[in-house]
């Protein structure tokens, strides 16, 4: 941070006012920065010799890149850097960026899993960007309870009540297991795992399960179930991703050529390659909301695009990431007020802050 803000220091009031205004005006009109616009803009008293001047300098600076010799500029990932932290300094994320974020939010639900999606659906519709969010630390989830309902013949649903929600799935079921064992089944299951984490169940099968089968067979069965349920779980249904509006994406001008939109869509295909930059964004970094910018990221894949990550906690010090990766030129404060406004409610809903259902 000391860096950044030694950069910072080095730019007059009238650099700042102009760099900040430009990144607005381009992020809003995508348009490239001249000395014209910038005078009709923000600066109507200052002559334009006195404007491209500033500019010649923003560009040394390395905050602007001129697309050709007689064109305008546009902002680097320098300049995108330096609106973000002014952003987050002034505190400039509120609910006031924001449309209507309160009538899409997603009220929580028990079922984990279906929590996870409905927050990447919510996030995905709002800002229209590839959603990404993601659980860290599951495995330390601890179990509460045990329940075995029987649904048809041949088959049950297993839920598994944790700190943080709920991890369900079918079960095949003996055709001697009636609703009695079942029950007394969902009662042992409890006695003997409630309080444990998920990676001690996992990481002791072979134990855990030797004490069951020394009660019933049919005990030990279920309790090979519930940890295939919890394996399974671990491995496929501990984050969810969302693609977005790609036809909107399509149609912006960054991507109005061939290559550019194949570059976009192989990025969105490449979900292994968005978690690995998505984990590795500012680990160190107590913001809210941190950012990785352009040539920021760890890929060069990803260098033409920005990823916005935010943390909610869920319990147990199990935390949960929202990720929104977009191009550069998108609207950081919009994107960062919803992903905040969204995580407080969260933060709150889990604390029991609020009333009414869950």
């Amino acid at each position: 941070m000391k860096d950044r803000e030694i950069q910072n220091f080095q730019l007059s009031d009238r650099k700042r006012q102009l760099l900040l205004n430009a990144v607005e005006n381009y992020i809003e009109n995508a348009s490239p920065i001249t000395s014209e616009k910038v005078q009709t803009n923000i600066f109507s008293t200052l002559s334009s010799a006195t404007l491209r001047n500033e500019l010649n300098t923003l560009e040394e600076m390395g905050y602007l890149r001129q697309l050709h010799v007689s064109g305008g500029r546009v902002p680097t990932t320098k300049a995108y850097r330096y609106y973000v932290d002014t952003i987050l300094n002034n505190n400039a994320l509120s609910v006031e960026n924001i449309a209507k974020v309160e009538e899409k939010f997603l009220k929580r639900t028990s079922n984990l899993k279906d929590f996870l999606d409905g927050i990447a659906d919510r996030v995905s519709e709002m800002v229209e960007y590839p959603t990404f969010v993601r659980l860290t630390n599951y495995k330390s989830l601890v179990i509460d309870a045990i329940n075995i309902i029987p649904i048809i013949t041949g088959e049950a649903l297993m839920l598994i009540k944790t700190s943080a929600g709920i991890i369900n799935n079918t079960i095949p079921l003996k055709s001697d297991v009636t609703e009695d064992n079942c029950k007394d089944a969902s009662k042992f299951l409890t006695t003997h795992l409630a309080n444990k984490k998920i990676m001690d169940v996992i990481d002791n099968y072979s134990e855990l399960s030797g004490i069951f089968k020394k009660e019933l067979d049919y005990f030990q069965d279920l309790f090979t179930s519930l940890t295939q349920i919890l394996k399974d779980f671990a491995i496929n249904k501990t984050s969810s991703y969302k693609r977005g509006n790609t036809t909107k994406l399509l149609g912006t001008p960054e991507y109005k050529d061939i290559d550019s939109a194949k570059r976009l869509l192989s990025v969105i295909e490449n979900k292994d390659e968005i978690v690995k930059i998505m984990d590795n964004i500012d680990a160190t970094d107590n913001s809210e909301v941190v950012f990785s910018i352009g040539d920021e990221n760890k890929s060069e894949e990803l260098n033409e695009f920005s990823i916005i990550k935010a943390n909610y906690s869920l319990s147990d010090g199990i935390v949960a990431s929202i990720g929104v990766l977009g191009p550069e030129r998108m609207d950081y404060a919009r994107i960062a007020s919803v992903l905040k406004y969204i995580t407080d409610e969260i933060n709150e809903d889990m604390n029991g802050d609020k009333g009414g259902d869950k």
